[in-house]
């Protein structure tokens, strides 16, 4: 039976989260939160707190060890979904020989992959960027990452922070599109395993 890993951003282990772990569940049951906080949840009241918070305490190479020990055990076949600094975090360890099969990655607004964009990851990897970024282009992202194997990008119509419901760049409507992406996404990976 597969394994979904859901790689939390900046806000960690939200009930928003879990919300989308148990919708998402109905595809591959055995849904985890994997988040810089040990599970808790901080309920930040701004993105900046938990920004700060984030950079401060954990970082994110920090988090990728985090990452990179959750997915160290052997397992099943393995589906995995990072949003902003966890999408980062797993970039930047994707490369790595995890002994866990991972069948793909998706990763959502991960801005920290243009620190990152030697990596050759080991495993089918969607990255997802939004229409834009305050601090570098995305297509001139995109461009260095083109051609990478097992790598595909796409944008957006939306702002970084989409898919979270505590961001302030939250889109109810691409969040139900990219939901039923990803549910249509593993249903066809559960099919080609069989």
């Amino acid at each position: 039976m597969a394994t979904l890993f859901i790689i939390a951003d900046i806000f960690g282990r939200t009930r928003a989260l879990e919300a989308m772990g148990q919708e998402l569940s109905d595809t591959i049951p055995d849904t985890r939160i994997i988040d810089p906080y040990q599970g808790l949840d901080h309920r930040f009241e701004t993105e900046a707190r938990a920004y700060d918070y984030f950079t401060d305490r954990v970082g994110l190479a920090s988090y990728a060890s985090i990452l990179t020990e959750a997915l160290a055990s052997p397992g099943p076949d393995t589906v995995l979904i990072g949003f902003s600094v966890g999408a980062s975090a797993l970039w930047s360890v994707s490369d790595r020989p995890f002994r866990r099969h991972i069948q793909k990655a998706f990763c959502f607004y991960g801005s920290q992959i243009r620190q990152y964009t030697g990596v050759r990851p080991r495993f089918d990897m969607d990255l997802i960027f939004p229409k834009q970024e305050p601090h570098f282009a995305v297509d001139e992202l995109i461009h260095a990452l083109a051609g990478k194997d097992r790598v595909s990008c796409s944008k957006a119509p939306a702002l970084h922070g989409f898919m979270n419901k505590l961001s302030p760049h939250f889109d109810p409507d691409c969040y139900s599109v990219f939901m039923e992406y990803l549910k249509t996404e593993m249903t066809s990976l559960k099919k080609e395993k069989k």
